[in-house]
């Protein structure tokens, strides 16, 4: 006789699967930038692939995120062949549907890019989703043993913009204001400074600033998609992920004076005004994987507007503090007590983050205690005469 469950198979094996992905840790690693443009096609179809008739994964989804993945191959391909206005478009064609899509672009004080914990927060917990929803702060740092003053950590100014040197996500000639989540961000960026010549100051950043957020992790896509409340911003993500892929590559070869993988973000600073996007929140590429990184390695870049004095009307507006040696911070036994003790954003709960090799909490770190420092000095707008 034959077996009924060989002729019956059991219908749930074949149910859709929850999107779980595993294989798409950023940045991704290459050797050369002749590399880029076959590993990104190969990621991005991989991804495609791994996407495919998974559970809330309708047809739809898949078309517009397969859209989006032709638009930023092409966009490439395009850049190459010197048609730099059809790769600014297609790469508009990518971002425009996220106009009003507040998990996507949205005021900086509501932004997900640091605020995932008060997305996926348990609203049955109270204590947890107050603290995922503390003031955020914001950092910047520069090398040097020297003295500096206020306006050393401003912008480059409008006339000197001939000295603005290419980044990740920049514009050709126009400064940009770059800000990190935490003190130790800034510290990767400035590929790992020693402590005597790492200078922080903290910034209080208006919360209206309207900001691009590309920090979405292949882990913050799976964790969505267990959460029925946020399928939507599950899909978004799931659509834009290829931008972020795009964005996310580490290049090993030196020396070079043009980059391939910075193709994509600079056409994205370029597409900015006309999403009235004031900024763009990116996931530092300093670190080894972003699936570690919540909301540590956040970094925050502004390009500035023109204007007829040195400084723009944000920088001159902006409430920072005077800067602070880490070196000189650490050599204090006791800490001296603000005028208001307070806990900086990444502070306000628990984030792990790999180090040395393995995974600790971000408040083990020192960087951690800086950030706190730093963040409860006074803030002031520079005085420019």
């Amino acid at each position: 006789m034959t077996n009924a469950n060989t002729q019956n198979p059991n219908p749930a094996q074949h149910a859709p699967q929850n999107v779980e992905l595993h294989a798409f840790n950023l940045p991704v690693v290459i050797s050369n930038d002749s590399d880029y443009l076959n590993k990104l096609e190969s990621t991005l179809n991989s991804f495609l692939e791994e996407i495919h008739n998974r559970k809330h994964v309708d047809d739809d989804l898949y078309v517009r995120t397969q859209q989006n993945v032709e638009n930023i191959i092409n966009a490439i391909k395009s850049y190459y062949d010197a048609d730099i206005s059809t790769a600014r478009k297609l790469i508009f064609e990518v971002l425009e549907p996220y106009k009003n899509n507040e998990f996507i672009i949205s005021n900086l004080e509501n932004s997900s890019a640091l605020r995932k914990f008060s997305r996926i927060a348990d609203h049955r917990n109270p204590d947890v989703f107050a603290r995922a929803s503390n003031p955020l702060s914001f950092f910047k740092a520069r090398v040097g043993t020297g003295a500096f003053d206020k306006g050393d950590f401003l912008h480059i100014p409008f006339n000197k913009r001939g000295i603005v040197s290419t980044q990740r996500f920049s514009i050709a000639g126009v400064p940009c204001m770059y800000f990190g989540s935490t003190s130790y961000v800034c510290w990767l960026e400035l590929d790992k400074p020693a402590d005597n010549e790492f200078n922080v100051s903290s910034y209080s950043i208006d919360g209206r600033t309207r900001i691009l957020n590309l920090t979405g992790s292949q882990r913050l896509i799976t964790g969505l998609s267990t959460f029925s409340a946020f399928y939507n911003e599950m899909k978004s993500l799931i659509e834009l992920f290829p931008l972020i892929i795009a964005t996310s590559f580490k290049v090993k070869e030196s020396s070079r004076s043009f980059k391939s993988e910075y193709i994509i973000s600079q056409l994205v600073m370029q597409c900015l005004s006309d999403l009235d996007v004031e900024g763009v929140a990116y996931t530092s590429k300093r670190i080894d994987s972003d699936s570690q990184h919540d909301s540590t390695c956040v970094n925050l870049a502004i390009p500035m507007k023109n204007d007829c004095d040195k400084y723009s009307e944000f920088a001159r507006e902006l409430p920072l503090t005077n800067s602070i040696n880490f070196a000189e911070y650490k050599k204090m036994t006791i800490q001296p007590v603000a005028v208001e003790q307070k806990t900086a954003f990444c502070n306000s709960f628990e984030q792990m983050i790999s180090y040395l090799g393995g995974i600790i909490y971000y408040n083990q770190l020192e960087f951690s205690k800086f950030d706190d420092y730093l963040y409860s000095q006074p803030h002031e707008p520079i005085t420019i005469e």
